[in-house]
């Protein structure tokens, strides 16, 4: 950790005392990282510039001999940064305190917007990409106009092209260096250039009359110019408003509040607003300047947010001896890929060599025709000449048998090989490539086994991006601070646009009220990591592919989800008419604009049964109430004929309720009595006298 200067606590008196602290401060950050930063641009070298893994201490060795180049940790470190793009991290807003869970979502989804026209993704790819391969990458957070006819500004999120320009405070502990007191982005220009964009600023001459700290910022023909950050100590007051809401009081006019503006019906167009209580604190400012070595060129600049722009994110990173070390895959690596490369080197030079069986002759058999001999590796001659050696009779030019290639070799390349995958933590089933793994459960293991090993880079991102959403969130009040009309953006990349910090007039209140204000309220911001929306939507299509297979509901519904998930031209018209059929069917609920299911109507078959059994108890019934009246005739004729021949009438056997069966049973009623004659039975059946 760098030591607080005495510069860093007294502020600078006079421009110049000012630009030497500057000064000063920068020359600390060099000498804090100097060897760190060298290190890491000849890591990111080793990795991506073809012709560099051999600039070491074997490349001089071998002098003009076969260097050849296997860059195999060149592959693993694109699978560490190619699976970060693939799970790149989302930033959610919840509120909190006084804040609105409606409000939350729309600064979620202005959130998404913000990143969308930003093309984020480039800045988190390109600093994942640095810190995964020398340790140390960094974007920033801008603000720029919405467009050149408007005052509107929007939050943009840029790459900083290269990391090695932005250099941070050597005191600051956090790992997002939200502590640091001050920042640099240094850059180059011409001397051209620079007279071009600053006219009056001067370019002091390169000469040995510049002192030690200026040399770095004057060249012969370039001039350093830097982004100067400073989070500079201020005090204020707050205010706390009668509406609730608190305030600075430098940016709030009490008497405009408490006198609002009338209407033309001479009435308020909205409440007084007075302040209830006012508190001094101690805070901070954030500002920037673009400077020279020498001067401001422009500038300082206010920045309306609590946090110095720049976020870094890292690699490896550990605190040893007072100081961050930092590093990325590559410095670990190093070593064994230097060593594949040697051995494969020396592998195809013995390769090469090998078919060449060797000649053995004496000198006398090739004095004369040296030129064909020395040729014999490149030119295809029909014939060799030769002469013969009395000193050698009978003798003449014979083969020997070749080299013989050594076993060390493919077990030193063996060996190699496996040490660059155990210090990248890289094997062959995360590339694809086939390996001792047989079964799938085997090779998702292992798989899982790399993808744990460096899961600390994706953990960095992540970090990074969280810090990237509390810069974006500090900045919303301030940048979205007036009416205006903004898109904001869902999960799945719908779009939708809002009014904010609109004022309605609320006909209950009698007042005006703000809609979608977003300069009030208190929000957190945290992260969630996975798969894209994207590749979830294709997950969750393979899933439904399954289930789709049966012919049941279940297999319906899982069809309406395979259509939901595929996005292809054409597919809005059929998934809504099959919505429309499950909607029918009842397997969904009706929506807004969807027609309710209609009726179930009966089966055919089930009317026609029913309509031939209502006939059927419709004609027992007529039957039964038949025989009934020609049993009460019998009845009437007996008594009559009893009473004409003076025998008292038979005894009425009392009434007996009797549920009347469904179907009554063939021939009528039997109408009481044990066996034996019945003068009230039905003709033809028991009973009936003969």
């Amino acid at each position: 950790m760098g030591l607080m200067r005495d510069d860093d606590l007294t502020p600078p008196k006079t421009a110049e005392d000012k630009y030497r602290v500057m000064r000063q401060r920068f020359a600390d950050c060099e000498s804090a990282e100097s060897t760190l930063r060298n290190q890491a641009i000849d890591d990111f070298r080793f990795i991506w510039v073809a012709g560099s893994q051999w600039d070491n201490n074997f490349g001089r060795l071998r002098g003009s001999r076969p260097k050849y180049e296997f860059n195999k940790l060149r592959q693993s470190v694109k699978q560490v940064i190619n699976d970060m793009r693939m799970n790149t991290p989302s930033i959610k807003i919840r509120a909190s305190e006084d804040g609105d869970v409606k409000l939350a979502e729309i600064r979620q989804g202005l959130i998404r917007n913000i990143e969308s026209q930003s093309r984020a993704d480039e800045a988190y790819d390109w600093g994942g990409m640095y810190a995964v391969s020398c340790g140390f990458g960094v974007w920033r957070v801008t603000t720029e106009y919405s467009n050149d006819d408007t005052f509107d500004q929007d939050i943009r999120i840029k790459r900083i092209h290269n990391p090695f320009s932005v250099r941070f405070d050597p005191s600051a502990t956090e790992l997002d260096r939200s502590d640091a007191h001050f920042a640099f982005v240094e850059d180059t220009v011409s001397r051209a250039e620079f007279r071009r964009r600053w006219p009056s600023a001067e370019i002091v001459s390169f000469d040995s009359s510049l002192t030690g700290d200026r040399r770095d910022w004057y060249r012969d023909k370039e001039v350093r110019i830097a982004e100067y950050w400073q989070r500079v100590p201020v005090s204020k007051e707050i205010l706390r408003l009668s509406d609730g809401r608190v305030v600075n009081a430098d940016d709030f006019d009490e008497e405009a509040a408490a006198n609002p503006p009338m209407d033309q019906m001479g009435q308020a167009q909205s409440e007084p607003i007075t302040v209830e209580d006012r508190r001094s604190i101690e805070s901070h400012k954030i500002t920037m300047e673009i400077v020279s070595g020498e001067e401001t060129l422009e500038g300082p600049f206010d920045w309306p947010g609590l946090y110095i722009p720049l976020v870094p994110v890292w690699g490896d990173i550990v605190h040893v001896d007072g100081k961050d070390e930092w590093y990325g895959m590559a410095r670990m690596s190093r070593d064994a890929q230097v060593l594949y490369n040697f051995e494969r080197s020396n592998f195809a030079e013995v390769i090469a060599n090998q078919p060449k069986s060797p000649y053995l002759y004496t000198a006398k058999q090739i004095q004369g025709f040296e030129r064909e001999w020395r040729d014999l590796a490149v030119d295809n001659a029909p014939g060799l000449p030769y002469n013969p050696d009395p000193l050698a009779p009978g003798l003449r030019p014979q083969r020997e048998a070749p080299p013989q290639l050594s076993p060390g070799y493919m077990a030193a390349l063996q060996l190699s090989s496996e040490d660059l995958k155990s210090t990248t933590g890289i094997y062959d089933a995360s590339l694809g490539s086939r390996s001792n793994e047989t079964s799938g459960k085997a090779i998702m293991a292992r798989q899982r086994e790399g993808d744990v090993a460096n899961f600390d880079y994706q953990d960095n991102i992540s970090r990074a991006i969280l810090y990237t959403g509390i810069i974006v969130n500090d900045l919303i009040p301030h940048i979205y601070d007036s009416e205006r009309q903004i898109r904001i953006l869902g999960e799945d990349g719908s779009e939708e646009f809002l009014a904010v910090n609109k004022p309605v007039w609320d006909e209950e209140t009698q007042s005006y009220l703000t809609v979608n204000d977003l300069r009030q309220g208190k929000y957190d911001v945290s992260i969630t990591t996975g798969p894209s929306y994207t590749t979830q939507r294709m997950e969750t299509l393979d899933a439904m592919m399954q289930l789709a297979q049966s012919n049941g509901p279940d297999g319906m519904l899982a069809r309406y989800g395979v259509l939901k998930a595929m996005d292809t031209p054409g597919m809005d018209e059929v998934r809504d008419a099959y919505r429309s059929l499950l909607v029918k069917q009842g397997l969904l609920q009706p929506g807004e604009g969807d027609q309710p299911p209609e009726p179930q109507q009966p089966n055919p078959k089930d009317l026609t049964d029913a309509k031939k059994n209502d006939a059927q108890a419709q004609l027992y019934g007529a039957q039964a109430q038949g025989q009934q009246l020609e049993n009460m005739q019998l009845q009437q004729q007996l008594q009559a004929g009893q009473m004409l021949m003076g025998m008292p009438p038979p005894m009425q056997p009392p009434p007996q309720e009797q549920a009347a069966p469904e179907q009554p049973p063939q021939g009528g009623f039997f109408m009481g009595g044990g066996p034996g004659l019945d003068p009230t039975a039905p003709a033809g059946q028991p009973g009936y006298p003969i």
